[in-house]
C-alpha cells in the first residue's frame, strides 16, 4: 500500500469508529482532501460534529488510543494534531452544533457523515459567503507588519541572526497575506504558509520567485528595502479595492524610523 492508501484506510477506520459513539452528528474533511488538491504529503483535516453536552475529549480519545499512533504533537479538550504510522498527520477539531455557521472555509468540505443533513445545508449556505476585509482586520495585519519591520532591525543590530531570520519569515508571511487580500482571497492565519508556495499557490510566478530569493535573508538592508516597497504597493491597492483606510504617511514614518543604512548583515 502507498502512503495515500494508508491515509484513506485510516480515514475509513476513524469514520467507522467515531460513528459508533453516542452523540456524533457529523464528520467531514476540510483542506486539500476536500478541495481535490491533495498529494501524498497532505494532512488530514478532520472535523467532528457532536451534540451539546457530550464530551469532546471522548471523541479525541478514539484517535489517541489507536495502536498505530506514532506521537502526539498537540492535544487539548477540543483539538489535536496527531501523527500516525506511514507518515499520516491528522489535524482534528471537535465542534458542537451551535459552533458552526456559514463560512468561506466551509464552501468546500467532504462530508463523511451527516445526521439530519445539517452539514449539507451548512455547505450550501456557505457557498454565498465571500471574503470580506474589515478595517479592524486590516489594521491588525498592518500593525504586525510594522512591528516586525522594527524587530528585524533590533535583532540584526544585536547580531541575533536566527531571531532576525524569524522576523524576516514573518514579514514575508504578512506580505503574502496582503497579496492574497489584494486578490480577494481568504488569507491564512498569520504564520501559516500553507498553499502560499509551490504548485497550489495563487501568487504570481514573480511573487513566488521573490520569496525564493529571500528564502534566507542574508542581506537585511536589501530585504527590508524591498519588502517595504512591495508592501506599500499592495497596501495602496488594498485600500482602493476594499475601501479601508491606509495611512501612507504613517507607513513612511514607521519605516523611516529604521535607518536601513545602519543595518548589520548576517549570513
Amino acid at each position: 500500500m502507498t502512503e495515500t492508501d494508508w491515509r484513506e484506510q485510516l480515514i475509513f477506520e476513524l469514520t467507522e469508529e467515531c460513528s459508533k459513539i453516542n452523540g456524533i452528528l457529523g464528520m467531514f474533511l476540510g483542506g486539500s482532501l476536500a478541495s481535490g488538491g491533495a498529494d501524498e504529503f497532505s494532512d488530514v483535516d478532520l472535523r467532528l460534529l457532536i451534540e451539546h453536552g457530550v464530551s469532546k475529549s471522548e471523541f479525541l480519545s478514539v484517535l489517541t488510543k489507536r495502536e498505530d499512533l506514532l506521537f502526539i504533537e498537540t492535544l487539548t479538550e477540543h483539538y489535536a494534531v496527531l501523527h500516525f504510522e506511514h507518515f499520516v498527520k491528522i489535524d482534528v477539531f471537535v465542534y458542537f452544533l451551535e459552533e458552526l455557521s456559514p463560512s468561506v472555509w466551509l464552501r468546500k468540505i467532504k462530508i463523511l457523515m451527516d445526521t439530519n443533513d445539517f452539514l449539507s445545508v451548512l455547505t450550501r449556505r456557505s457557498m454565498s459567503e465571500k471574503f470580506q476585509l474589515t478595517q479592524e482586520e486590516f489594521d491588525f495585519y498592518l500593525g504586525k507588519f510594522y512591528a516586525y519591520v522594527h524587530e528585524i532591525f533590533r535583532r540584526s543590530q544585536r547580531e541575533e541572526w536566527n531571531y532576525a531570520q524569524e522576523c524576516g519569515i514573518y514579514l514575508k508571511n504578512i506580505l503574502c497575506t496582503f497579496w492574497y487580500i489584494a486578490l480577494g482571497e481568504q488569507p491564512n492565519s498569520l504564520g501559516n504558509w500553507s498553499k502560499y508556495e509551490g504548485k497550489r499557490s495563487k501568487l504570481s510566478l514573480e511573487q513566488q520567485n521573490w520569496l525564493v530569493k529571500y528564502t534566507s535573508v542574508s542581506n537585511v538592508q536589501n530585504f527590508l528595502t524591498e519588502v517595504t516597497e512591495r508592501a506599500f504597493s499592495v497596501l495602496t491597492e488594498i485600500g482602493e479595492r476594499w475601501k479601508v483606510d491606509f495611512d501612507d504617511e504613517k507607513f513612511r514614518k514607521v519605516v523611516e524610523k529604521v535607518d536601513v543604512k545602519s543595518f548589520s548583515n548576517g549570513t
